[in-house]
């Protein structure tokens, strides 16, 4: 990874062009989660977010680009992923997390395995309530450990690793 600032680094596409940005995913049984409205205030300029579902058998990942007009502080990051991951459980997703284009993703059955996914997991929350983010746009990508993805690998079992 690089050692440049996470805001100069982290980009989403948006209508062909890349701009900063991250992407929020979620983990539901397939068919049974609601539409996810997130809140106005979540992001600065609330930027117009476009739902995009990948689907397996058993599985679905329903994914959204976010461009970001103004990084906040890590602190307000952490808060903005906090309630925009929240929004993603309660639609019926088992587990949210945060990436960004160019950083490693796999759909099931590698979800959450580190020798796919390792150093793709930026922030994350469980149906649970557990979250985790160590993203700070004014630091380098700091990705969640292997460990933490083994976890998540774990507590999504029978998603994640669903063919």
């Amino acid at each position: 990874m690089s050692s440049r600032l996470a805001r100069d680094s982290l980009v989403v596409i948006v209508d062909g062009d890349a701009v900063p940005g991250i992407t929020i995913y979620g983990l539901a049984r397939r068919g049974e989660r609601s539409s996810v409205v997130f809140p106005d205030d979540g992001w600065f300029g609330g930027p117009a977010l476009d739902e995009f579902v990948l689907r397996g058998e058993a599985w679905e990942i329903p994914t959204w680009d976010v461009p970001i007009l103004v990084w906040p502080t890590a602190d307000g990051m952490a808060a903005a992923l906090r309630v925009s991951l929240a929004v993603v459980i309660e639609s019926g997703c088992s587990v949210a997390w945060v990436g960004a284009e160019g950083l490693p993703f796999c759909d099931p059955p590698q979800l959450f395995d580190p020798g796919c996914m390792s150093r793709g997991v930026l922030a994350w929350m469980t149906a649970q309530g557990q979250f985790g983010c160590a993203l700070d746009p004014d630091g380098p990508i700091s990705p969640i450990s292997d460990h933490e993805l083994l976890m998540l690998r774990q507590y999504a079992r029978g998603l994640a690793d669903a063919a």
